[in-house]
C-alpha cells in the first residue's frame, strides 16, 4: 500500500474515534468500579446503621421519591388539632418525640413542653419507660431495680418487641422488680397514670402501688392482648412505687402521666442512635399504641456526630435509608404528622482552631433531603443557633458542653425556645392562610 494513503487512512481513522468517544461519553458510567465506604470502628453507631453502610455500595443523590401531596401542610393534622384546643380550649394534642443523647434525662424537650403547656395547657410529663439503658438523671432522674431486663429498637435481636419509646422492660426472674417515680423540683407533675404492657402466658402477676401514702394491689394483669393497659393513680401523686411480683416474661413499656385537656410531649431518648433503627418497630404493636395515644405529630431529631465518620464523606445512603424509616413510621402511626429537627452545629479541631465540623454540611443536606422525600416539616436548627461557628460560640457562652457537640442546660433551653418559636411560627402562617380565627377574651376574633 502506497505509505501516503497509508498514512491518510489512519489519520481518518484517528479523527473518527475521537468524534465517537465524545459523543457517546455521556452513555458511559460516571465509575467503572464501585466505590468503597469504610467506616471508622472508634464512631459509635447502631447495628442499623452499620448495616446500612456495609450495603451501601456507593453514595447515591437518587433517593426513593414518595409521593407528597403538594397542596397538603407536613404539619396540618398538628396544626388543626392545636388550634382546636386554642380555640375550643377542649382537646389533647400528642407529640412524640425521637432523639438522641441530646434529649437524654428531657433535657431540651422538658423546655419544649412546658412552653406549649404554659400556653395551651396539659398537666402531666407523658410516657416514660419502667427502666432504662443509662440511669435518667436531673430532674427526670427515677429509680428501678436491678432486675429489670431492659431492650432497645437499637439491636434487632431482642426477645420481645420493643415498646412505643424503644425500649422494653422484662422482669429477669420470679422476684420483686420496682420501679420509683418521683417529682423533683421543676419536673412535670405526676399526673393521672397508667401502665402500658404486652402479652404474655403469664397471667398470675401480682402488682403493688404505692401512691404517695395510698396503697392499693392488683393481681392477675390481663396479658391475653397486644397491648393492654392498667389505670394506676387517678390523683396527682408526688411519689409512685410500683412493685410487680410473679412478672417474669411480660414486656412492660411503660406509664404514661397524662391528665385533661392540652399538649402532651412524650419523650425517647436513644444514645448514639442514627434514626435508621427505628424501621425495626413492629407495626401491628404501634398501630395498638397509636390508637390508645393518637399522636398527631412524631418529631425526629437526630445528632448528626452519630453518622459521621473520618472515612465516609457522602450520606445519600443515610438520605434514602431514612426516607424508608419514616415512611415504615408512617404506617405505625398512622394519620401523626411527622418533623425533622436538624443537627445542631457542631465542631472539632482542625490543627489548632476550633470551627465546624467540615461532614456536617453533607449531613445536614441528607436531613434535608430525607424530610423532603418523606413529605415531613423540616427545622434547621443548625441555621437558627447561628450557622458555620456557633457551637464555638455557645461553648463560649456557657451553653454547651465541652465537647463541642453536646448543649447543657442552658443551651438546651435556648434551643427549645427557637425551635418552639419556629414552629409557632409557622403555625401562625397557617392560621393566616388557612382562615382560621380565634376569639379573643374581649369577643373580637384575632
Amino acid at each position: 500500500m502506497d505509505s501516503k494513503n497509508y498514512f491518510f487512512t489512519a489519520f481518518i481513522i484517528f479523527v473518527f474515534s475521537i468524534a465517537a468517544f465524545y459523543a457517546f461519553k455521556t452513555l458511559l458510567p460516571n465509575r467503572i468500579f464501585d466505590e468503597i465506604t469504610v467506616i471508622d470502628d472508634n464512631v459509635a453507631v447502631d447495628s442499623a446503621m452499620v448495616q446500612a453502610i456495609t450495603e451501601a455500595q456507593t453514595d447515591s443523590n437518587v433517593v426513593y421519591e414518595e409521593e407528597v401531596k403538594a397542596d397538603t401542610h407536613p404539619l396540618a393534622r398538628f396544626f388543626k388539632k392545636l388550634f382546636v384546643l386554642e380555640k375550643t380550649k377542649k382537646s389533647v394534642v400528642r407529640v412524640a418525640y425521637f432523639g438522641d443523647s441530646m434529649v437524654e434525662s428531657d433535657l431540651m424537650v422538658h423546655d419544649l413542653r412546658k412552653n406549649y403547656q404554659d400556653k395551651y395547657s396539659g398537666y402531666g410529663r407523658g410516657f416514660v419507660m419502667l427502666s432504662n439503658v443509662h440511669k435518667p438523671w436531673g430532674a427526670a432522674r427515677y429509680d428501678y431495680s436491678d432486675q429489670w431486663l431492659t431492650y432497645t429498637y437499637m439491636k434487632r435481636s431482642n426477645p420481645v418487641p420493643v415498646g412505643v419509646s424503644g425500649y422494653v422492660s422484662v422482669p429477669s426472674s420470679k422476684s420483686i422488680v420496682w420501679t420509683h417515680y418521683r417529682q423533683y423540683q421543676d419536673a412535670p407533675p405526676l399526673a393521672r397514670s397508667e401502665l402500658f404492657y404486652g402479652r404474655s402466658n403469664n397471667s398470675r402477676a401480682k402488682l403493688t402501688i404505692i401512691a404517695d401514702k395510698d396503697t392499693s394491689v392488683i393481681t392477675d394483669l390481663q396479658t391475653d392482648k397486644i397491648l393492654n393497659k392498667q389505670p394506676l393513680s387517678e390523683s396527682v401523686s408526688k411519689n409512685l412505687m410500683l412493685r410487680f411480683s410473679g412478672a417474669a416474661g411480660i414486656p412492660f413499656y411503660g406509664v404514661n402521666f397524662a391528665d385533661g385537656d392540652g399538649v402532651y410531649i412524650d419523650n425517647f431518648p436513644m444514645r448514639s442512635s442514627s434514626g435508621i433503627a427505628l424501621d425495626t418497630f413492629n407495626e401491628e404493636l404501634m398501630n395498638a399504641f397509636q390508637e390508645e395515644l393518637q399522636y398527631d405529630l412524631i418529631i425526629l431529631k437526630i445528632l448528626g456526630g452519630n453518622i459521621i465518620s473520618p472515612n465516609v464523606t457522602k450520606y445519600g445512603w443515610y438520605a434514602e435509608r431514612m426516607t424508608a424509616t419514616i415512611n415504615h413510621l408512617r404506617k405505625c402511626f398512622p394519620g401523626a404528622d411527622f418533623l425533622i429537627v436538624s443537627s445542631p452545629d457542631q465542631a472539632k479541631k482542625y490543627g489548632t482552631v476550633m470551627r465546624t465540623n467540615s461532614d456536617l454540611a453533607s449531613v445536614l443536606r441528607a436531613q434535608e433531603k430525607f424530610a423532603e422525600n418523606s413529605g415531613s416539616g423540616f427545622i434547621n436548627l443548625y441555621q437558627l443557633m447561628g450557622g458555620e461557628g456557633s457551637m464555638v460560640k455557645w461553648v463560649r457562652a456557657g451553653m454547651a458542653s465541652s465537647d463541642y457537640v453536646h448543649l447543657n442546660y442552658k443551651g438546651a433551653k435556648k434551643a427549645a425556645d427557637i425551635i418552639f418559636q419556629q414552629m409557632e411560627d409557622e403555625y401562625e402562617e397557617y392560621k393566616k392562610e388557612n382562615n382560621l380565627l380565634v376569639e379573643s377574651n374581649e369577643g373580637e376574633e384575632t
